[in-house]
């Protein structure tokens, strides 16, 4: 049980990480978020997780246990390459605000959102979560994917002047460490 947890626990993590650069660059740039555009970058990233767990469920009945291993194994390793090799969390916070407002509407927020979201379809088939752990899994996911805005908007906002931080490269460190956990 305490095994599961940490799954949950790294998986939502690693899946926010992207939404903590995101904000953490708006941070830098002293962009507003509204709470109705974290809203609606976290709820679109917990659908495309809830999605693609539903579909890591059927395709995990589907396999036999060893090949379902490496499947789950293959695609949280290579997902969590990409984000390591992957550096455009900037840019796509600097592309989102198309009004140059400072400001992130709602409007903005749903592009941003689906494309912060792909990391949670390919990261879902890949956990295969037991179907009693469905609701907790989303859960964290919202909670940390919620902090993780707030949290990377506040510290941007306080590093402005002084920082060129990035952890982008944090959420393939993750995504690798649940893959060999899935071995």
């Amino acid at each position: 049980m305490t095994e599961i947890f940490l799954e949950i626990i790294i998986l939502a993590a690693a899946l926010s990480v992207d939404a903590f650069a995101v904000s953490f660059s708006y941070g830098l740039n002293r962009t507003r978020l509204p709470l109705s555009s974290i809203l609606i970058l976290t709820c679109l990233s917990v659908l495309s997780l809830s999605v693609s767990l539903l579909a890591g469920r059927f395709l995990h009945g589907l396999l036999p246990e060893k090949p379902a291993a490496a499947f789950r194994f293959l695609i949280l390793f290579l997902l969590g390459v990409f984000k390591l090799l992957d550096s455009s969390a900037k840019g796509r916070a600097e592309a989102a605000d198309k009004n140059r407002d400072d400001r992130l509407s709602p409007l903005e927020a749903l592009p941003l959102g689906a494309a912060l979201s792909v990391d949670s379809l390919g990261a879902g088939i890949g956990a295969g979560i037991a179907p009693s752990w469905f609701l907790p899994t989303l859960t964290v996911s919202f909670l940390l994917g919620i902090g993780a805005i707030l949290a990377g908007s506040f510290l941007g906002q306080r590093l402005s002047l002084r920082s060129s931080c990035r952890f982008d490269w944090l959420g393939g460190l993750l995504l690798i460490l649940l893959a060999f956990l899935k071995l």
